[in-house]
């Protein structure tokens, strides 16, 4: 009774230790004040609650027109708790992670003398201590949220692989089709995790099953994501199919060619591989200078780590075949077991998910899954090696080793904790009910909106996706109506660093500054950039100018 007691407590102890770990670390670390964060993650959320999408005016820039639903319990909870209660409840969630990859770990690796309890707990741990791991703790970037889903549906799989290989395919329903859907709910709220859906996809179709079979799992799987993404991205989807006539606006408007968007397809191509060879050495690429894949400097080796080592694998995989061809006693050819073909599935599903990423996107954030799961990739491939257990066990410690030394994490913006998440203190208005805002600039400021009276409206005249042009879209056109039809306060909002912009964007509307009407807002949440907000009334040209 005593030995049942304790495998339960070390069954369920991952499940303590890596929350706990990860809502400690977040609190350690400060609070998040990243680009998006004040940019849409918490705004996306105000807006949908309050019915402020044909109110507001783009305020976020093209991400005012991002899936909301994953950020609106981040939203209510900084509504009403304290600042690092917030912090470690998501930093917290963020490391339930750790027993997912642990629970992955033990089902490739099998229960056998081989492979001790102990590795599967040294892969997961190194797993969650990533680069970009450690700098999502406590943020809403949500790719260390939906990968909850996406290593959950992974787990499934895994979890029921016996079922998987049956030749009786009933038996693979259920778990294929649920762990579609837990994929399929990931993609809806960030569609970047799709690459995942399509790795895994993939990788069903390697099963050592009879084609027929291998198809209709993978269909069945996809049916499955369909059915994940119409739950929780389903509902926006139509919403901006039926505002906008584009579904994804305003990414691949060249397509859908809505006239509130220009014709372009929106992507961010930054980060994309420029040549076939930039693409194939990509991993070591990011490791020489991350601004190739990211905005914020950082170093983590498991990626190119793994690439040599998969290198290397498949050239002791192909000798060794060839030495079976040249002397086909020596080695007999053994049936690849059960955990064999899991590996397989494994290998094969992150390969393709990464070279879909690589396709798509080439942002380091959107790959956090497989940064996760790179330390098994690792031991796996060094499991392949021709060498003696205690060799492999050696070489793996080197590769522990390495990763951590050369380890460091990415800083997208943190702040000390404070009394309120924001801090923001809106100037006081005379008529709040008939005031609207101007805002220019690009520099996110959209997380000061929940923070003004609500019937005070704001226009984003100048930023990524609007700005005064030879070719305005919908919503320039619109903005202009709107201005030209005010009557009431009018002011704007801007950087201290845009100032010469703003007066550009505004002269294009015949408005100008009021002399000496402008204050400074100097939230908490902005005192990482000593910048201020510059907030100032403001008038037509010619009205300025006879003051003046």
């Amino acid at each position: 009774m005593t030995s049942t007691f304790l495998q339960r407590i070390f069954r369920y102890l991952p499940w303590l230790i890596g929350p706990l770990y990860c809502g400690v670390l977040a609190l350690c670390m400060g609070q998040d004040a990243n680009w998006d964060l004040r940019n849409y993650h918490f705004y996306n959320a105000y807006a949908f609650l309050h019915h402020r999408l044909d109110y507001d005016v783009a305020p976020a820039q093209v991400a005012t027109f991002y899936n909301p639903l994953l950020y609106v319990p981040f939203y209510e909870a900084v509504r009403l708790l304290p600042p690092m209660l917030v912090g470690f409840l998501l930093g917290a969630l963020q490391g339930l992670n750790f027993p997912l990859l642990l629970a992955i770990a033990r089902h490739v690796l099998g229960n056998t003398p081989a492979n001790p309890w102990w590795r599967g707990f040294l892969i997961a741990l190194l797993g969650i201590l990533g680069a970009g791991t450690i700098s999502e703790l406590g943020t809403m970037f949500g790719d260390n949220l939906t990968s909850l889903l996406v290593l959950g549906g992974l787990w499934m799989l895994l979890a029921n692989f016996p079922r998987l290989t049956d030749r009786r395919m009933i038996k693979a329903l259920l778990p294929v089709i649920a762990a579609g859907v837990m994929v399929g709910l990931a993609a809806g709220l960030k569609q970047p995790a799709a690459v995942f859906a399509m790795g895994w996809c993939v990788a069903l179709l390697f099963l050592p099953l009879p084609v027929g079979k291998r198809l209709g799992l993978a269909f069945i799987f996809g049916v499955g994501v369909l059915a994940g993404i119409a739950a929780t991205g389903g509902y926006w989807l139509y919403e901006m199919w039926s505002r906008y006539g584009n579904p994804l606006f305003p990414y691949f408007n060249h397509v859908f060619q809505s006239p509130m968007a220009s014709l372009a397809d929106y992507r961010d191509a930054r980060f994309l591989p420029r040549s076939l060879l930039d693409a194939l050495l990509f991993p070591f690429i990011i490791a020489q200078d991350p601004f190739r894949t990211a905005e914020t400097p950082f170093r983590d080796l498991r990626l190119p780590l793994f690439m040599v080592l998969l290198v290397v694998s498949g050239l002791s995989v192909l000798g060794a075949k060839m030495r079976v061809r040249l002397s086909p006693a020596a080695a007999p050819v053994r049936p690849a077991s059960l955990e064999g073909h899991k590996k397989r599935f494994l290998l094969i599903g992150s390969l393709v998910a990464y070279a879909v990423w690589l396709k798509l996107f080439a942002i380091y954030r959107y790959l956090l899954p497989l940064e996760m799961l790179a330390p098994l990739g690792i031991w796996l491939l060094i499991d392949t090696l021709p060498w003696r257990m205690p060799t492999k066990n050696y070489a793996a410690m080197g590769c522990i080793l390495l990763l951590l030394v050369t380890l460091q994490p990415g800083n997208w913006g943190r702040v000390t904790w404070g009394d309120e998440y924001f801090g923001v203190t809106p100037p006081p208005l005379a008529d709040p009910a008939h005031t609207m805002v101007l805002m220019t600039g690009v520099d996110p400021m959209a997380y000061v909106i929940p923070f003004f009276p609500e019937p005070v409206r704001f226009l984003r005249i100048q930023s990524y996706f609007t700005g005064p042009s030879d070719t305005p879209n919908g919503f320039d056109r619109r903005m202009q109506q709107l201005v030209a039809d005010h009557r009431g306060p009018l002011y704007v909002l801007y950087r201290f660093y845009e100032e010469n912009q703003s007066r550009d964007a505004l002269q294009a509307y015949g408005l100008a500054i009021e002399s000496g009407s402008c204050r400074t807002i100097f939230p908490h949440i902005e005192k990482c950039l000593n910048y201020p907000l510059i907030f100032c009334a403001v008038a037509p040209n010619n009205t300025v100018n006879k003051k003046e």
